[in-house]
């Protein structure tokens, strides 16, 4: 799967509905730096583009982004992040392994 920051920005403007300075702020920042800072809406956008909740047994399904993230992170299998794309390459798994209860449930 391949992120670009073109579709990306398009996304933010659109979901944020950003204008004006909002808009050249938002173009500023790299994925590098959103990767690393564990941006919500950059998570959001890569579950939102990728098939792998759709890929989830009932069982993991929950509406907690911070669980499907943790089952996300074991299916990756390579992640190259560059200031203009980002480049995941994941691979669905028959069962995933839970966190502790306390954590998500």
């Amino acid at each position: 799967m391949v992120i670009t920051k073109e579709d990306y920005l398009e996304y933010l403007t659109q979901r944020l509905q950003l204008r004006g300075a909002c808009q050249r702020e938002v173009e500023s920042v790299n994925f590098p730096f959103l990767f690393a800072s564990g941006s919500e809406l950059l998570r959001t956008y890569i579950l939102g583009v990728s098939e792998f909740t759709s890929s989830l047994a009932d069982r993991y399904k929950l509406p907690d982004r911070g669980f499907i993230w943790f089952l996300f992170s074991q299916a990756l299998r390579e992640v190259q992040i560059m200031p203009e794309k980002i480049v995941i390459k994941y691979e669905i798994q028959e069962d995933y392994r839970k966190p502790f209860k306390m954590f998500y449930l």
